[in-house]
């Protein structure tokens, strides 16, 4: 099965997440990246509250060529970034099966994972994982849950 984790990230959390994810999964990876630079933290915040879509660039990999992708966000403002709801509708899911994580200070996964899945329309949703700043901080808690979680993940996937 081939696998690819596609995730934003800013200060580093949902990138360590998911290259446990990628480790885990055999999988490739690959960051959203934005056309033009973020700014500060006042100023992602704002654009996460306005709803302000950044230009993102392009994807060296085909969505097409992978049986299952794993699509990580920071939670900002309790929601998925700009970046990701940028990117979500921009891909042709097709019955694709796709898994959801997040990483964040306290709260705001459900409404981020609801956020997602519409902007995913098509997907079909075979996992959620959200890790909160205190398992953060816990590496081999991390590594215990993502593990697990991709093994799970990974069994829903017809071989």
């Amino acid at each position: 099965m081939r696998t690819l984790v596609v995730y934003y990230s800013k200060s580093g959390h949902t990138e360590s997440v998911a290259e446990r994810i990628a480790r885990s999964a055999d999988a490739d990876i690959e960051e959203i990246v934005e056309a033009g630079k973020r700014g500060g933290n006042v100023r992602a915040a704002f654009d996460a509250v306005f709803k302000r879509m950044p230009k993102l660039r392009p994807f060296e990999r085909s969505l097409d060529e992978y049986d299952l992708v794993f699509i990580g966000t920071p939670i900002w403002r309790m929601n998925a970034v700009p970046a990701i709801q940028a990117f979500l509708p921009t891909q042709g899911w097709d019955g694709r099966p796709i898994a959801l994580f997040c990483t964040m200070g306290g709260m705001g996964d459900k409404r981020a994972f609801r956020t997602m899945r519409d902007l995913a329309a098509g997907a079909r949703v075979v996992g959620e994982l959200a890790l909160d700043a205190p398992t953060l901080k816990d590496a081999e808690a991390v590594d215990s849950r993502v593990k697990g979680w991709v093994e799970e993940v990974c069994a829903e996937i017809p071989a």
